[in-house]
């Protein structure tokens, strides 16, 4: 009788386990919706570089809460369609760290920023470190090539002019070139805004 006491709890243990994997698998394979077009796992399956006034600078981590190197889609501000959000976070570079944050039409297509008022079209630069700059998109040309289920791909090159909130920043104007980036829909809970 002791060893009946001793195993009911790991044989309890053991059928909850196989119940709760076997209950996944059916739930999966009564789903309408293909695996290729489920958000993936995003854990480390993003991707972006580009050059920053000379500079190399690549990225790709996904941090725990999937905000940067991930993508959102929203409505735009009128409500007149949708738009992708998404943030790019580069590695440490010295004591820097490069933060982009795109705003752009939920389609593929060039889309360009040459002092243009457009709602949904907004790119920023921050250097994180160093001076903390802030730079705002002056004439920046982004090309979303492929937006898919899982991710979005594209390239993106310009002129940031120094933003208004960083008065003090050592670079007035800053050109980027041979941005790219590979980049999964974030699949986590939290929405930035």
């Amino acid at each position: 009788m002791k060893q009946l006491n001793l195993f009911l709890p790991i044989i309890f243990l053991a059928g909850l386990f196989f119940a709760c994997s076997g209950s996944n698998t059916s739930n999966k394979n009564n789903s309408n919706i293909s695996d290729a077009s489920q958000p993936s796992n995003t854990s480390g399956k993003a991707s972006f570089s580009a050059n920053v006034d000379g500079v190399n600078i690549s990225g790709g981590e996904i941090d725990n809460m999937q905000i940067q190197n991930t993508a959102f889609i929203y409505p735009t501000a009128d409500n007149s369609g949708k738009r992708l959000l998404f943030f790019l976070r580069s590695d440490k570079n010295g004591d820097v760290v490069y933060f982009f944050r795109f705003s752009v039409p939920d389609k593929t297509g060039t889309f360009t920023k040459k002092d243009s008022d457009d709602k949904p079209f907004s790119i920023t630069l921050d250097f994180l470190g160093g001076d903390n700059s802030r730079y705002n998109a002056d004439d920046v040309t982004v090309n979303i090539i492929s937006v898919t289920a899982s991710k979005v791909t594209g390239t993106f090159s310009g002129k940031f002019t120094l933003s208004v909130d960083t008065p003090r920043g050592v670079k007035k104007e800053v050109t980027v070139t041979d941005g790219k980036f590979d980049i999964p829909f974030s699949t986590g809970n939290v929405r930035p805004e």
